[in-house]
């Protein structure tokens, strides 16, 4: 049975007392436990949770009321009122609260088709502390009210706990269901992801239609894994780093979480914070549209922030909210280039964050939780800073996925980040830090919950296409050896993948002996992916490859693709072009704007057609620099100009050719199914041949930390100074 303790345990002695039993006894069982299962009246208010919910594949749904009383506690019972004493309170209705709990969860799962219909419900009041004999000598056990519905202190041993829930059974059976249903009815209480209604076919449609596979996805049930149920509903008193592959959920999982901390504590003050700014709107409606499923109702904006790490004069940011709430002048780009010349968005932010860091000793609290989305684009100081503002406990939840990093290559590590106490323990602890005792910190709090967690279920991108993002991203075909990566098995799994031949010793290196990987099936859930996919024919290959003499040759090409695309029957919405930043960048998409012109395709330039929120329009296929592609997504990508996947640009002193395979990485995994690579002659197409060939398995040369420019182990705190930002000095 998997085990969900989902909220910290308070000091109720009773609830804890009985989830221990629980574990004991069903541990092997078929099943899912939660612990304060979180459930929302359609009213707006939120219900308290049930104690302890139970789905076991054999004995149905059982809701578990607990109370920590004594028999001395209980007065009388009368119906369904127990008067108490020395209690918290006079009166409880505890049967009554368990069967409207289980009524409650009953309607969360018959609205659906899929699982409406296939559990029973039931619902017990336990009560730990009262054994059987004090139960009965008061006569309690007679009250119509309580037959049946209560257990007692030696019903907790495994056996007698199992027993119960059989006996149960018998009473209301739970029906046999395939092994679909039971994954179905686990995904709906565990959660499900926001998703439109699948688009219409229309009539002649070739069955090889991309659109097919399109709607087949669409049509699929969007639900949450064990990793993402963690991620979504955990609220943890204190720090929380997530690092999550691209396509893992990340934003939409923070959005569920922010929105059920909102619900549960409509008065804490909560930031919600993220760097691309093209994804203000999205971020938004996200959040709305998870606050409005549980309560029905709009969230209350005042309390709850939505911003962008920087912000300016007609937007509420993160740092100028700050600035002025500190009386400082904050920053704006004009200010950054005048005072340290032309930089990139990524360095002007760490500029402004180092100078109101230095300026700033005394940080004003202004939020309860802060939520930070696209962690790796933002540096050190901004995480210092945003600390700073929270009460206690601190509550500051990270996501990041270090390939994504075009800004910045600083890994956002607590160490790093916040250094250490003088006593030379961590001042964010996340678990896994070696003391100078020789102990390491332990990686959950008290509670259970952990401090850090990983997700490597890559929902939106074809493992074909996630797995060449990774061997671009690393240089593990590279001419000259790899630039950057993991390099620990470990590690590896922590990504998702499997280490089949190998190893990253100095031993293997010096030899020149290979490595060989494979992504896990496990961790591959995209539906083309899966072997029962009936529609490969239509797929074809995901990942197209096509170079070019020049960029006219390249643009033409685009153009004529794209408008084939719409041909048959995608949307303008359903398509992307991105790609690595080159040169001249602005006039080469005018020039592609015009060749779609010419094909009769409608385009638009995020952030210069559209307002800087924005990035698509209706009718319109979306153009978009890295900067702004990054957090979004296709059904479609063309990856344009992929030429300078391996090319700093001349005018940025600054750029490694990791932040453009960086770069790279992001083009290649805004795709949902097909990615089309195009540019000019370059070594790169070569490696993006080497992956299709070698896929599902790749061989690249051994490598460890003493060999790459950047090392991205999780727990290796070592300061990458040789590929961090240099900034000039703050004045």
């Amino acid at each position: 049975m998997e085990f969900h303790p989902y909220e910290p345990f308070d000091q109720n002695k009773a609830q804890k007392e009985v989830w221990e039993r629980l574990k004991t006894a069903f541990k092997d069982e078929p099943g899912v436990a939660f612990y304060r299962y979180p459930i929302f009246y359609r009213s707006g208010k939120l219900n308290r949770e049930p104690d302890i919910l139970i789905l076991h594949r054999e004995y149905g749904l059982w809701v578990l009321e607990c109370k920590g009383c004594y028999i001395g506690n209980i007065t009388s019972i009368q119906g369904h009122e127990w008067s108490m004493q020395n209690w918290h309170s006079e009166i409880e209705t505890p049967v009554a609260q368990a069967e409207d709990q289980m009524f409650a969860i009953r309607n969360k799962l018959t609205e659906r088709r899929e699982t409406r219909g296939l559990i029973a419900f039931n619902f017990r009041v336990v009560l730990p502390f009262i054994k059987r004999d004090e139960w009965h000598n008061r006569g309690f056990h007679d009250f119509p009210s309580t037959q049946g519905v209560v257990l007692l202190s030696e019903d907790l041993t495994p056996k007698a706990f199992r027993d119960k829930l059989i006996e149960g059974n018998k009473e209301n059976p739970q029906r046999m269901m395939t092994d679909e249903q039971w994954e179905s009815v686990k995904a709906v209480l565990g959660g499900t992801l926001p998703s439109k209604p699948p688009r219409p076919i229309p009539t002649g449609t070739p069955p090889d239609n991309p659109l097919r596979v399109i709607r087949t996805i669409e049509s699929q049930l969007k639900v949450l894994d064990q990793q993402q149920q963690k991620v979504a509903f955990e609220i943890p008193n204190g720090p929380q780093r997530i690092r999550g592959l691209a396509g893992t959920g990340k934003t939409v999982l923070f959005a569920k979480r922010i929105a059920k901390i909102h619900a549960r504590n409509p008065d804490w003050k909560l930031a919600f914070v993220f760097f691309t700014q093209a994804l203000y709107d999205q971020i938004t409606e996200l959040i709305a549209l998870q606050y409005r499923e549980m309560t029905s109702q709009e969230p209350n904006w005042m309390n709850l922030k939505v911003l962008h790490a920087w912000g300016s004069r007609d937007k509420e940011g993160f740092y100028r909210s700050l600035a002025l709430k500190s009386g400082k002048h904050p920053k704006n780009v004009n200010d950054v280039k005048a005072e340290i010349g032309s930089v990139s968005p990524g360095e002007a932010f760490e500029y402004i964050c180092n100078c109101l860091e230095q300026e700033v000793t005394n940080l004003p609290v202004l939020y309860d939780v802060i939520l930070i989305d696209e962690g790796q684009d933002l540096p050190p100081s901004f995480y210092r800073l945003a600390r700073g503002t929270l009460s206690d406990p601190r509550r500051l939840y990270w996501a990041y996925d270090e390939a994504q990093g075009i800004g910045s290559l600083i890994v956002p590590r607590p160490i790093t980040i916040f250094g250490l106490n003088p006593d030379g323990t961590p001042v964010v602890d996340l678990g896994g830090y070696k003391l100078k005792s020789g102990d390491k910190t332990p990686p959950n709090y008290e509670d259970g919950i952990s401090k850090a967690h990983n997700i490597n279920r890559c929902y939106r991108t074809p493992r074909l296409l996630l797995m060449t993002a990774h061997a671009v991203n690393m240089g593990l075909f590279r001419q000259g050896g790899p630039l950057q990566g993991v390099t620990r098995k470990e590690e590896w799994e922590v990504l998702g993948y499997e280490v089949l031949e190998g190893d990253f010793s100095d031993a293997s290196v010096k030899a020149g002996k290979f490595v060989k990987i494979t992504r896990a099936d496990k961790n591959s859930p995209h539906a083309i992916d899966q072997k029962d996919f009936e529609l490969q024919s239509a797929v074809g290959s995901p990942l197209v490859m096509q170079s070019f003499n020049n960029e006219n040759e390249e643009q033409e090409w685009i153009a004529e693709q794209v408008a084939n695309d719409l041909k048959l029957g995608l949307d303008p919405w359903d398509i992307m072009i991105t790609g690595p930043t080159g040169n001249d960048e602005q006039q080469y998409f005018a020039r592609l704007k015009m060749a779609l012109n010419r094909h009769g395709v409608k385009s638009c330039i995020a952030g210069v057609d559209t307002n800087k929120d924005i990035f698509r329009m209706d009718g319109y296929v979306t153009i978009a620099p890295i900067f702004r592609a990054k957090g979004n997504e296709a059904w479609k990508v063309y990856a344009c100009r992929f030429n300078y996947a391996t090319v700093p640009l001349s005018w940025k002193p600054d750029e490694k050719e990791i932040h453009k395979r960086n770069e790279a990485f992001v083009a290649l995994t805004r795709a949902r199914v097909w990615c089309v690579a195009t540019g000019l002659e370059s070594p790169i197409f070569d490696e993006l041949q080497k992956a299709v060939e070698q896929y599902p398995n790749f061989v690249f040369p051994a490598f460890n930390k003493r060999t790459i420019e950047r090392n991205n182990d999780e727990n290796d705190d070592t300061q990458e100074i040789s590929t961090q930002t240099k900034l000039p000095a703050l004045i």
